[in-house]
C-alpha cells in the first residue's frame, strides 16, 4: 500500500487534519468512516475492531501483513477509540 498520510486521506474523502484528530483520538470515527478504512486497508471490521477474524469472513489473515507499517499506530489508535467508544475496552 505504502500510502502517504495525503494519499490515505484522499482515499478516505477527508482532510488531512481530519485524519490527524483521528491518529490523536480527539475525534471519534464514524460508523460509516470505519467502512472506508476497512475497505481501503482491505481490512474486515472484526479485525479492525477485536483483532480477530471470524471463520467465514473472506479475507486472509496474510493480507494484513501487506500493511505499510508506519500504518499501524494509525491503526491502533483508531481501534483503541472505537474500542473506548463503544465501551468494550
Amino acid at each position: 500500500m505504502g500510502y502517504t498520510r495525503e494519499k490515505f486521506a484522499e482515499k478516505l474523502d477527508v482532510s488531512v487534519s481530519y485524519l490527524a484528530e483521528l491518529e490523536r483520538g480527539r475525534t471519534g470515527i464514524s460508523v460509516k468512516m470505519l467502512v472506508k478504512v476497512c475497505n481501503v486497508l482491505g481490512l474486515s471490521a472484526d479485525y479492525v475492531l477485536f483483532g480477530t477474524e471470524r471463520p467465514e469472513d473472506s479475507m486472509r489473515l496474510d493480507s494484513i501483513h501487506r500493511i505499510d507499517p508506519k500504518y499501524l499506530s494509525l491503526l491502533d489508535k483508531m481501534i483503541a477509540e472505537l474500542l473506548a467508544i463503544s465501551d468494550l475496552e
